[in-house]
């Protein structure tokens, strides 16, 4: 008569051992995305990371937003080294010491099946630029908000450049460039994009930047001030650090940093969030907006792409796309934006009433 002489292993040791570890052991690159990681999925053709890991507590399992895989660490492992459920259950067993049921340690055979670890890299020594230098850059007396000043209402500005931690640099012998920090959910700084604002009144280019932009992380790192052979953090989105402060407001996805601001101002009952550019709209660095509902407002010339970028990733969170940019303004202006719209309504009603641009009008 025939026995069962398969070792009992341990499930509930083995489901309970972090994804994020076994996907580690597996040989998968992850990327830190939120308070998740994202690693490209076996299960398909993967060319962008699409399977999250969640492992918070409570949670430990990967989805993929592409192909709907949802997937304990078994599976996961029997994915990654194509073997059956008792393989993978061994190979966990082995890899993270956890003796069967009846006491027995399972031994890393190194079988056909089992994946030789990778081989040790260098990894980049990657860094966050450090709160108290953005801290001390905030002020209202940058060439941004000195328009806005006159535009808006003076206390108006003064709470959105606190709440977006927007302040004034001194580059290129000007003394009011704008900063705009990136800020990720977890409040570190991922970066911080430059640039020059046009602040006279008279000018046709009031309000408008010189299309020069510049990340400040770079500039400290050659003059010194940060680690020359440390490379920042990818980019997150600006204002992303506001998404856990305001939980349950709508949010408006929009391209450029002034965008947000402006949409701010204008519409302070929304929260407005910005990609940082045209092509920035990638699920990984969307991934902080996950079962929110958003607006999406592009900018004239990025309509098309991003509806369509936008449709693949439906899944991901409440989107509905708003392409008024189509419509108005000047027809011959491939880069009109929600901000230059908000800006020109402002004007005319600022010169209806006789107000001109003084300062403080509201």
């Amino acid at each position: 008569m025939k026995t069962d002489t398969h070792p009992q292993y341990d499930l509930e040791r083995i489901y309970a051992i972090s994804i994020v570890e076994v996907a580690r052991h597996l040989g998968l690159t992850l990327q830190r995305s939120g308070v998740n990681y994202v690693t490209n999925c076996p299960w398909h053709d993967d060319k962008h990371p699409s399977l999250v890991l969640y492992h918070r507590t409570g949670e430990n399992h990967c989805h993929c937003f592409t192909c709907g895989h949802d997937h304990k660490v078994i599976r996961l492992a029997m994915q990654v080294l194509n073997v059956g459920f008792l393989e993978a259950c061994e190979w966990l067993s082995a890899e993270f010491c956890i003796p069967t049921l009846d006491g027995h340690a399972i031994r890393s055979k190194r079988c056909h099946f089992f994946k030789e670890p990778p081989a040790e890299e260098k990894q980049p020594d990657y860094m966050y630029i450090p709160n108290d230098m953005v801290d001390r850059m905030v002020t209202a007396e940058d060439g941004l908000s000195r328009c806005l000043m006159r535009l808006f209402c003076p206390e108006a500005v003064n709470w959105t450049v606190e709440e977006y931690r927007i302040g004034c640099y001194a580059f290129g012998g000007l003394d009011d460039y704008t900063t705009f920090p990136s800020i990720d959910s977890q409040g570190r700084v991922t970066n911080i994009k430059i640039q020059h604002y046009d602040s006279n009144p008279d000018s046709p280019k009031f309000c408008h930047c010189d299309m020069t932009t510049y990340m400040l992380g770079k500039i400290w790192q050659n003059g010194g001030l940060l680690p020359r052979d440390a490379e920042l953090q990818s980019a997150c989105m600006f204002g992303e650090h506001l998404l856990s402060k305001y939980p349950t407001q709508t949010v408006v996805l929009v391209e450029s940093p002034k965008n947000a601001i402006v949409g701010s101002l204008a519409c302070p009952e929304l929260l407005w969030i910005a990609v940082g550019n045209k092509t920035g709209m990638r699920r990984e660095r969307l991934m902080a907006l996950q079962g929110r509902n958003v607006i999406v407002i592009p900018d004239r010339d990025a309509i098309e792409l991003w509806t369509k970028e936008i449709a693949e990733m439906c899944d991901l969170a409440n989107f509905s796309v708003l392409p008024f940019s189509l419509h108005t303004g000047d027809a011959d202006d491939k880069h009109y934006d929600v901000a230059d719209f908000i800006i020109e309504e402002r004007l005319k009603a600022l010169h209806a009433c006789g107000g001109g641009l003084s300062l403080g009008e509201s």
